[in-house]
Parts: C-alpha cells; structure tokens; sequence
C-alpha cells in the first residue's frame, strides 16, 4: 500500500494545470497523513455563491508556506481553467489553521470551483473541488467567533451565530437515531422513514447567537415551503468517542448479533465492555490493539463523512472504517470510486450520490453480494488485531 500512496503523492506533486479533474488520485481527501487538507462548504446565499473554506496543515508552522488559487472549469473533463472573480473576507488564524470565505454572483459562475493549494517553497500542489449546482439547496451557514463553520458538526457548548441578519430562521430539532450503514454485500440498505418529524421547533432571531444545547440534528429554515435551509448535527462526545456508553453502537460492524447485544446491554458498564472485547479476540493486547486502532478509524470516518447521521454511520464511513484509506478515489459528477489494491483485498467500492436538503454530499454504497467473502476476511483480521 505504501508503494502505492507514494504514486499517488508524486502524481499530486508534479500537478499539471492541464490535468483533468475525473483523471487525479483524490486519496489524499481522505488520508490523515496528508500534508494538506482543505475543506469546501458552498453556500447558495441570495444571488451569490459564498464559499466557506478551511485550510489545514500537518505542521501548523509552515502555514505561511501555503496559497490557495481559486479558479473555474466548465466540466470534470475539462482541462482549461477559467479565472475567477471574486471577493474574501479577511482570514481568521488559529491553532488548527485557516478558516476564510470569497464569494462571486451566481450569474455567470463556473459549474465547477477549484482550488489549487500550493507549497510555495517546496513546488507541490493538491487540487480540491466543488460543483456548484443550480439547485444547491444550503442558503445559509454558522459561524462561531469570526470564524466560518466547515464541518457538519458542532459541540452543545457551542456559541454559533446564523450568518443571516436580514429574517428569522425556524430550526427543526431530530432526536431520531439513525440506523447505521448495512454492510456491502447486503440486498438492502437499513430503511429510513421517508418523512422525518422534528421532535421540536424554535426561531432564532437575525444577529442573535445560542448553541445547539442537544445532541442531534438541527434544521434551519428561513421558508419552511421552501426546499432550502442548512442542516448540521450537534454532538458532544464528538468526533472521538471517549464515553464508554458510546463505543458499543460502531462496533456494529465486527460484532455477532450476540456480542453486540451484550456490548449495549454494558450499559457504560467499563467492565462488562472489557470483558466482551476480549472475548471477541482472545487477548488482552489484541483487544487494546483493536479498540486503539478502530476508534481511531472511527473518528476519522466522523472528520470526513457526517451527514445528517454520523459518520461512522454513513456507507462511506463504514467501508472507511473497515477498510481504511482507498488507494485510489476516482471522483465522477455522480458518484465517487474507491479502489484497494494490497496484499490483504484487491476490491473496488462505487458510491452513488443521493443529495438532500439535509444532505448536498450524501453517498449511497451499491451495494453486491459480491463483497460478502472480502467482508468477513476483513473483518476476521479486525477480530484477531491484525489491523
């Protein structure tokens, strides 16, 4: 694997500006090891486009060695970039990176924005996109301080302000719990009531800043006729579990029936967890080898995939989880292609997108009975710490 990562590193590297976007490795989106990470959260705000971005460093001090070019194509199999017009607000700085925003008018925006990150002294560059879709339905977004809200998550004890002065929103709150994602090689996937009742309802007035004190997902609404609003989770254990009473629900995807039933039956119960765990490896250092190792996994599938349920929850969170980082991600206008070529699995994952008012980014896993023999041989190394 890491022959193949180091590949797909000089690929990204010596980036042409006449490279096709359908043509890079994007391996790198999902690769914590990664020297540069950039988030992208559009916002379809009135007549402007806005576009929310946080930059990310695997050293925070060589920050001031990183540009962002921003920039327009026409098509995923374009090669002709196209200059961008816009406006930025000043960048807010912190110990984790840079948070920022531009914005250019809708008329006559490209269908798709990149950004060109660049290592000014050492000559490399990592390309990141977003289509931007007539009916992108997100027309609003939080910030907390002077800084932009990224992620699709926050903390209860969260300050956020709704970047909206000019009305009161309604925000619809879901305590629903989600059904975790069925595994690959199932004939259906965990079914979801097609209409979801808020559990309750408040307004937040224009300027005013509160937190979203429950754990859950939150709507906001400006119209609730209207299929336009902003969706985000709030979680406080979040995005590394470190309650016990949490650990149970993502070891879904390793555990019999019966060892599962008797995790959550644990009831935070430390011990009785412990002693499941062991049972299911057969030793004391496998089980901690397994617990370090998988939550690991399980918070990066909540960095990178949370949706309007968690993102170990999601069909890429799960296959992330199990599998861990895709040699090669092939990006398409609808869907994403996640390739594993090692000593271990030889296999390939297509997602389709499914967007949603709750959702823009939501993925759906087809699923085959063709990935049931690679399931349990992944899962049996996980079983035995061999991850």
């Amino acid at each position: 694997m890491n022959k193949c990562l180091s590949v797909a590193f000089l690929l990204i590297s010596t980036l042409a500006y006449g490279q096709a976007l359908r043509d890079i490795n994007y391996n790198y989106l999902y690769n914590p090891d990664t020297e540069v990470s950039l988030q992208l959260k559009p916002v379809k705000q009135n007549d402007n486009w806005v576009i929310l971005y946080k930059l990310q460093t695997a050293n925070a001090n060589d920050i001031e060695n990183f540009t962002i070019q921003w920039q327009g194509r026409d098509a995923l199999s374009s090669k002709v970039e196209g200059a961008l017009s816009f406006t930025s607000s000043e960048p807010v700085r912190s110990t984790t990176g840079i948070n920022g925003e531009i914005s250019f008018p809708v008329s006559g925006a490209p269908k798709i924005l990149v950004a060109r990150v660049i290592n000014e002294p050492l000559k490399r560059a990592w390309l990141f996109y977003k289509s931007l879709e007539e009916t992108f339905p997100v027309n609003t977004y939080l910030t907390t301080g002077d800084a932009p809200v990224t992620e699709q998550f926050v903390k209860p004890t969260q300050q956020v302000t709704l970047k909206d002065t000019a009305s009161p929103y309604h925000v619809f709150y879901y305590n629903d719990k989600f059904p975790s994602a069925a595994p690959g090689f199932s004939e259906a996937q965990a079914k979801v009531s097609r209409e979801m009742k808020s559990d309750s309802v408040f307004t937040v007035q224009p300027d005013a800043t509160f937190s979203l004190n429950r754990d859950g997902l939150y709507l906001f609404q400006r119209d609730t006729l209207a299929t336009q609003g902003l969706a985000v989770r709030s979680e406080s254990d979040y995005p590394r579990y470190s309650l016990i009473q949490n650990l149970p629900g993502p070891l879904i995807y390793i555990c019999t029936k019966q060892e599962y039933d008797r995790l959550e039956n644990a009831n935070g119960d430390k011990k009785a967890f412990d002693r499941t765990v062991l049972n299911i490896t057969g030793d004391a250092e496998r089980a901690k080898i397994l617990i370090r190792n998988y939550f690991r996994r399980v918070e990066l599938a909540n960095q990178y995939f949370t949706s309007y349920k968690e993102g170990w929850k999601t069909d890429r969170g799960m296959i992330y989880i199990i599998f861990g980082v895709p040699d090669q991600v092939l990006k398409f206008h609808d869907r994403e292609v996640w390739s594993y070529k090692n000593e271990a699995f030889n296999v390939s994952f297509d997602f389709v997108k499914s967007s949603s008012l709750f959702d823009p980014e939501n993925y759906v896993l087809i699923r085959s009975k063709k990935f049931q023999e690679v399931w349990y041989e992944v899962v049996d190394l996980w079983r035995n710490a061999r991850f």
